[in-house]
């Protein structure tokens, strides 16, 4: 049974949002394994006394029809958004597609992709790894 991370486990689900079909299908992927590899299920994960918040009123743009918040996505999610390097690092570090000897490197670049000191070319290669193992 691996260690599960509830925050790690929001920032997959945000990406849900994507308006790329693959990202969306590589995070659904992706927090569906870590909840399995966890030995959870998604109703040990999803609290069952979470109640719907009661949503702000909208404005409103004409004839009672609600105005669309500019850059918002669907619900007011995240705005569309190329993925951080620190995303793409947990991204590719959690997918269970990613191979053993890769997840070391990453580990040794922990510290300085948390602080955003990562090279151009360490940014590249993340960015390669994330298209290669979890969008792939």
């Amino acid at each position: 049974m691996s260690t599960f991370n509830r925050n790690t486990l929001v920032k997959v689900l945000e990406i849900l949002d994507s308006s790329h079909a693959q990202e969306a299908l590589a995070a659904a992927k992706l927090a569906s394994a870590m909840v399995r590899e966890a030995g959870l299920k998604w109703d040990d994960v999803i609290d069952a006394s979470v109640l719907p918040r009661v949503a702000a009123p909208s404005p409103v743009a004409e004839a009672g029809v609600p105005a669309k918040t500019p850059g918002s996505g669907p619900f007011g999610y995240r705005r569309e958004r190329e993925l951080s390097p620190h995303e793409q690092f947990f991204m590719v570090l959690l997918s269970p597609r990613t191979p053993v000897d890769v997840k070391r490197k990453l580990r040794a670049w922990e510290g300085r992709v948390l602080d955003g000191e990562i090279t151009p070319q360490e940014s590249a290669d993340l960015q390669f790894m994330y298209q290669s193992f979890v969008v792939g």
